[in-house]
């Protein structure tokens, strides 16, 4: 099933703000020819010997229903902080599931937040940011960026990173939210909706754009060191030349993991962005690794296992196909995965075998956050779940 909307973005321009992959790919009467809706994979019986555990549960606000929402929690010095669309904001204590202080920001809210040890930022549909104490709820300061925030903030000690719609991305100070600088990277006709969290380094900004493009800035002032283009738009329609960078980079060992969507996986030298390997891949969830491999979640809903080195796969597992997959989070050394039905499940990544599984009420939202020994996830039923491996 896709959720879609096509708003204009200036006169005689269309944007294609959301294309959701939960159970299937259907697409706008008008934009390309119609493909047939997949069912998603049934689930078979499984050796059910290492199952989630729940140790605790909470309210995350109002249910998110619509499936444009994308509101994941964030975790910060043994904190989890929760929101909804409407702005009501949570904090719990990790470890406990006591309530600690709730906020309401009276804003509009697509994604989660970002935090330091110190502040939770939010940044709104409308583009109005805002910062909290992380002990207290109490607002530090507002901003306001050129418009909605489609990407969870990135958060620093001194500063963050601050993604926009149009394709601007802004550096605020944490000490007021003054704009330290604001660059502008042009936009796709259409593009998914949501954009991929920006990887902060002491003096780079670490990033990947809508068009296919991954840059690195400079955290001084925005100039671009060097950029690598991980997809090149192909096909003859707007839909078939999407290539977003929705997942999350991750850096490793001095190598960036870069995916996109309907383009490649890509693994990037961080000196002069030189690639290391690529192969043709599609996916928009967040990844993860170990010290050996790559796990990732195709738009189909396979989960993949690719070789650090060479990109090579080592297995994939096909049983969740269509079912509107999350990316993949690493707990106690095992992968796990949830999906539109409410289902956890646990693989192996060893094998790609399915070890593990736990009904929840309520579809996962993407991403799950694995900090702390633990895992938090935020159900579309509005629970806050949180739970480990045995």
């Amino acid at each position: 099933m896709i959720f879609a909307s096509l708003t204009p973005r200036r006169p005689g321009r269309l944007v294609w703000l959301s294309v959701l992959l939960p159970l299937g790919l259907t697409l706008l009467a008008g934009c390309s020819p119609t493909r047939e809706l997949v069912k998603p994979t049934p689930l078979t019986q499984i050796d059910n010997r290492l199952p989630p555990k729940v140790l605790w549960k909470a309210s995350a606000g109002a249910a998110q229903k619509d499936g444009l929402k994308r509101i994941a929690p964030v975790i910060s010095k043994e904190r989890v902080f929760v929101a909804d669309a409407q702005g009501h904001v949570t904090a719990y204590d990790l470890k406990t599931g006591q309530r600690l202080w709730t906020a309401a920001l009276d804003m509009p809210l697509s994604v989660g937040g970002g935090a330091s040890a110190d502040q939770v930022i939010f940044g709104s549909d409308t583009g109005a940011v805002v910062a909290l104490a992380t002990d207290s709820g109490k607002t530090l300061w507002h901003a306001q960026v050129p418009s909605a925030v489609e990407a969870a903030p990135s958060v620093g000690e001194h500063d963050a990173v601050v993604r926009s719609k149009d394709g601007s991305v802004s550096l605020l100070d944490n000490q007021d939210g003054r704009i330290i600088w604001t660059v502008n990277h042009k936009e796709p006709v259409m593009t998914l909706q949501g954009q991929s969290r920006a990887l902060l380094f002491p003096d780079a900004v670490a990033l990947g754009f809508d068009d296919g493009e991954f840059a690195v800035l400079s955290r001084a002032d925005g100039r671009a060191l060097w950029k690598n283009q991980v997809a090149l738009p192909t096909g003859r329609t707007e839909i078939d030349r999407m290539v977003d960078i929705d997942s999350t980079p991750i850096f490793a060992d001095g190598f960036f993991y870069v995916a996109s969507y309907q383009g490649r996986i890509t693994a990037i030298s961080a000196r002069g962005g030189q690639t290391l390997w690529s192969r043709k891949f599609s996916s928009f969830t967040d990844m993860t690794l170990d010290a050996h491999a790559l796990y990732a979640t195709d738009a189909s809903g396979i989960v993949w296992a690719l070789d650090r080195r060479t990109g090579e796969p080592l297995w994939r597992q096909p049983a969740l196909a269509w079912r509107g997959v999350t990316g993949p989070v690493l707990n106690h050394g095992e992968l796990v995965v949830g999906d539109q039905e409410g289902y956890l499940h646990v693989l192996d990544p060893q094998t790609g075998t399915i070890i593990g599984r736990l009904r929840l009420d309520g579809a996962l939202i993407d991403p799950m956050r694995s900090e702390e020994g633990v895992v938090a996830a935020v159900t579309r039923a509005g629970d806050l779940v949180v739970f480990q491996l045995p």
